[in-house]
């Protein structure tokens, strides 16, 4: 709906909070967060977001993050004034909540969105490898990073380190599910090194005859979550600093 008076936008986002649909609203409007801390953002055009699941956002023209938000699950109101609609978004497990005044609307849609596709995420092998040297514990508990990229007689390792139990381990890195030409590649490695190393497979996943392969040569696989090195690398690269502060 374009430029819809207040009646008729009042209306509609009821509707659309009481079935819990998606929800996107261009309108000049004004916000108050009481919480952990208490911010008022003043009168603006801006977009909000009010998501299936009660996830809330609001947009101002410029920037990637919002200015304000509540992650689900919340409560969500709609009321009408003389000359505003009040937007009342509580959270329901922390004392939080966002007040929005909303002057004017350009635009309103809400409804059901379908949305069945798989998300894929890349990283490259180096990529992981220096998420790995930061974050040796992901890895495991206990493991030390003392080289990465170290040159043997057969190839490069990916990264050589001491568990716990301070014994050598070397660790080759694969960003897709590792085959049997993985395995083939570590125990040439660990041929090169010598006996009394640990060696390991980390990786997405794993065929069944790699990992067959792996225990009969006395190898392990770790399985490594891209969706977690990922949010690492955002993160550290101040993506999400700023989201991440408030609420992990």
């Amino acid at each position: 709906m374009v430029k819809p008076d207040l009646e008729e936008a009042a209306e509609q986002l009821k509707k659309a909070v009481s079935t819990k649909e998606f929800i996107a609203l261009v309108c000049m409007c004004e916000a108050d967060y009481v919480g952990r801390a208490r911010s008022f953002l003043e009168k603006g055009e801006r977009l909000i977001i009010v998501k299936e699941d009660t996830s809330f956002l609001i947009h101002r023209p410029s920037g990637l993050e919002p200015v304000n938000w509540q992650p689900p699950p919340n409560y969500i109101g709609v009321t009408v004034s003389q000359d505003h609609i009040v937007l009342t978004v509580k959270r329901m497990r922390k004392p939080e909540k966002v007040v929005v005044r909303i002057h004017c609307v350009k635009s309103i849609f809400s409804g059901r969105l379908e949305d069945k596709g798989g998300f894929q995420m890349y990283l490259s092998e180096k990529e992981i490898s220096e998420i790995l040297r930061r974050h040796p514990e992901l890895v495991e508990e206990g493991f030390r990073v003392t080289s990465s990229e170290a040159k043997e007689k057969t190839g490069v390792v990916d990264i050589v380190g001491v568990d716990a139990n301070n014994r050598r381990t070397i660790v080759e890195i694969k960003k897709d599910k590792a085959g049997l030409e993985a395995v083939r590649q570590l125990s040439r490695y660990a041929r090169s090194i010598g006996p009394g190393v640990r060696v390991m497979l980390l990786a997405p996943g794993v065929t069944k005859e790699a990992e067959r392969m792996l225990r009969r040569n006395g190898m392990e696989f770790r399985r490594i979550s891209m969706f977690d090195l990922t949010r690492i690398l955002m993160r550290e690269d101040g993506v999400e600093k700023s989201v991440l502060t408030r609420y992990l």
